[in-house]
């Protein structure tokens, strides 16, 4: 699946009102277009071949001499063709930008237009073991590709279930040991492969996926990793084996009350475990987040909210935690100035004692504020916190229609909505661990194993890959079944966001629900 905006094959079009040019006998154009072998241009096109052979069309025969065509400030050639005008372009670079003017006698305005060459296309092969067709490679392609060379590359049975996608099967045969393509291999409109891409088809066992994509992630070692536990055994589990990548880990357990008091403890084999290995812990304080009005309850009552304060403070200080984690959710617009306050309060409190303040929030959209964050007054929050967690997570939650968790493109966005009201050095990126899988319309989270193994027991399932949101997904052959999910190399590039923009690091929801290959980004 691609959300990558092509452009659409419309007309370019010059009205003939103009301003005629003194001394020109150049006849009146009329309506004029301007188009590439057949397709029109369009002002901002992103996938123009790499050679433009140009034709311009006007009401009546063009004059050669009335026409000067600019490509990147250097002249074309233009030719007469049967009544129009042709010029082709020497061979451009693929993703290079360009800017073309023409100018036209007689007219106070002439065409310009800026473009950019189709980029090197992108590619995603995953295998994995189909209940009765056994070892499949999917293939995914950002353009459609040569199939005849994909075809002679992986042997095998392919089938093409449209020009972009393809599944190869070897029934009856031994499949090879690995599969690759060259960067050689052509695709639409004039562009190749991004880079060699292969994949190894050794030892891979059934409710398993293994991908390979180009172009590669990046390396993303060295990241600051926040990570929250939970008191289940999977995430106790991946705590233990995984605590030396951790920076500090977040103990869930505590839930805030509408009379101020604290319901519950922070996780204590997580503080166990951590304080063993001498990594920091922070306790989470949480809210009901199926209760929204005890929240407005309680941060509308200073008597409960200076008890909450007090018992918060207390206990960070008497348990040895050097921070505290507040993750109230689900809060109404109207609980905005209340839970402001309330911040500021329990910052004010928490760093008289030394201690430290991370606030989770929900990140605004591209429209601003929406009803998920629209209690959160983010520039003042960051004055008093010390880190705000921006929750960049739930682009598609299990209410809606399938979609990434939190897609490549989307974090974007609401890093650009939502990064002005903040410091970059005092935030960090919240990324899913977990994946969700919509059933008959309905969605529903799962740990990532759990997750791909349901969605590949299902036979004929396809494993698909978003490029714009750079987010694998598995299908299955009926489509009422769609797992979106996110592996180690797919939120290696959702952390690159931290390093673009110089946040403090990532904060992971949840520990026990991830990829296990996850960890080896970090060395």
């Amino acid at each position: 699946m691609t959300r990558r905006l092509a452009s659409v094959a419309v007309a370019l079009m010059v009205t003939s009102c103009s301003v005629p040019l003194l001394g020109n006998d150049a006849p009146n154009y009329g309506f004029i277009t301007l188009s590439d072998s057949g397709s029109q241009l369009v002002s901002g096109a992103t996938d123009v071949p790499p050679t433009l052979n140009l034709r311009m069309h006007a009401a009546v025969p063009f004059r050669v001499q009335d026409v000067t065509a600019l490509l990147d400030s250097r002249t074309l050639t233009v030719l007469p063709s049967g009544g129009d005008l042709t010029a082709s372009t020497p061979p451009m670079p693929l993703g290079s930008a360009h800017h073309l003017d023409v100018t036209i006698a007689n007219r106070a305005q002439g065409i310009s237009l800026d473009f950019s060459v189709i980029s090197p296309t992108a590619a995603m092969l995953a295998a994995h073991i189909d209940p009765n067709d056994g070892l499949v490679v999917d293939g995914v392609f950002d353009d459609a590709p040569d199939q005849a060379a994909v075809a002679k590359a992986f042997g095998g049975s392919p089938t093409w279930s449209d020009p972009q996608h393809v599944r190869v099967t070897w029934a009856g045969a031994s499949p090879p040991s690995s599969v690759a393509l060259s960067a050689a291999v052509h695709t639409a409109r004039g562009s190749h492969l991004a880079a060699p891409i292969s994949l190894d088809l050794t030892h891979i066992t059934a409710g398993t996926v293994r991908r390979a994509t180009e172009p590669a992630a990046p390396a993303v070692n060295g990241t600051s990793v926040f990570a929250f536990v939970v008191d289940t055994a999977a995430s106790n589990t991946s705590l233990a084996h995984h605590q030396s990548v951790l920076t500090w880990v977040s103990a869930t357990g505590w839930q805030a009350q509408s009379d101020g008091s604290i319901l519950g403890t922070p996780d204590p084999a997580a503080v166990r475990r951590a304080a063993a290995a001498r990594l920091p812990v922070w306790p989470s304080l949480s809210t009901d987040v199926t209760n929204p009005p005890a929240t407005s309850t309680l941060l509308g009552d200073q008597s409960a909210v200076s008890q909450l304060i007090g018992t918060v403070v207390n206990s960070a200080v008497d348990g040895g935690f050097p921070g505290v984690n507040l993750d109230f959710e689900a809060m109404a617009a109207t609980d905005k100035a209340a839970f402001t306050s309330f911040v500021k309060q329990l910052a004010g409190a928490l760093h008289a004692h030394n201690e430290q303040l991370m606030v989770d929030v929900v990140p605004h959209d591209t429209g601003g504020t929406n009803q998920f964050s629209a209690a959160y007054d983010l520039p003042t929050l960051a004055s008093s916190a010390d880190l705000i967690d921006l929750m960049a997570y739930d682009e598609h939650g299990e209410g809606g229609s399938p979609g990434p968790v939190a897609g490549f493109d989307w974090d974007e966005s609401v890093l650009a909505a939502t990064l002005p009201g903040l410091n970059p050095a005092h935030t960090v990126l919240g990324i899913p661990l977990y994946s969700r899988r919509w059933t008959g319309g309905t969605g529903a989270s799962a740990s990532y194993p759990e997750a791909v193994a349901t969605a590949l027991a299902v036979p004929g399932a396809r494993v698909g890959y978003d490029f714009g949101a750079q987010t694998p997904l598995i299908t299955s052959p009926d489509g009422s079944m769609v797992t979106y999910f996110d592996d180690a190399d797919s939120l290696a590039r959702k952390i690159a966001l931290v390093h673009e923009h110089h946040l403090a690091g990532v904060a992971a929801w949840r520990l026990g629900f991830e990829d296990p290959n996850f960890w080896g980004l970090f060395g």
